[in-house]
């Protein structure tokens, strides 16, 4: 390959990188959302006693800003309701909600 192929090789190799570490700055590790969510279930399911049929869906989410991991859950009999739950200091907080009056606050909100 000539010198000029060579460059060009590179040079596109280095945008395809720099795209991706943007990418996953942005938007985070697919595994650690999944980790999250999985932490999230079993944290309802196992310590605040919530039956899993109860729980619509959890789905992992990446807080670019504050650069931490966090899950959203739904609840079945609250399905346009979202409660945002993160690990900090290696306890789970509610620290958000779509609805302050909603059924499913609880002590951790701040």
């Amino acid at each position: 390959m000539s010198r000029r192929k060579w460059i060009q090789v590179f040079s596109l190799t280095l945008m395809i990188l720099i795209c991706a570490a943007v990418y996953f700055s942005l938007t985070g590790l697919p595994q650690k959302k999944s980790e999250a969510a999985n932490e999230v279930r079993a944290y309802l399911i196992h310590t605040r006693s919530y039956p899993p049929e109860d729980i619509q869906g959890i789905r992992g989410v990446y807080s670019f800003k504050s650069g931490d991991y966090q899950a959203e859950v739904r609840y079945k009999d609250e399905p346009n309701v979202n409660y945002v739950y993160e690990k900090k200091a290696g306890a789970f907080l509610l620290i958000g909600t779509s609805n302050l009056h909603g059924k499913h606050m609880d002590e951790t909100f701040y």
